[in-house]
């Protein structure tokens, strides 16, 4: 009975590392993120890891279509970028 109780406890422990270290990656992309920001205008890269594929095509589209403003105003509205990096991803496209 024992030996089932370490084997259980050893399991959970192996699922409690690998979710500890899964939260540690999205906080160092986080901690990226933000230093980005205190950047300001003067960042050179959009990070394109906030947009997700539909949100890309749907901009995409709507770029193409001449609504480069409506192109924008979604990508700020769906991953909170701000103005010029809104711009700067859309132009990019």
């Amino acid at each position: 009975m024992e030996r089932y109780l370490i084997l259980f406890l050893c399991v959970v422990g192996l699922f409690a590392y690998n979710n500890i270290f899964t939260l540690k990656k999205k906080i160092e992309k986080l901690e990226l993120r933000l230093k980005q920001l205190e950047q300001g205008a003067d960042y050179e890269e959009v990070p394109s890891y906030l947009v997700s594929d539909e949100l890309r095509e749907r901009v995409a589209r709507l770029k193409r279509e001449g609504k480069v403003v409506h192109a924008i105003k979604e990508i700020r509205r769906q991953t909170q970028m701000g103005l010029v990096e809104a711009k700067q991803y859309v132009d990019r496209l």
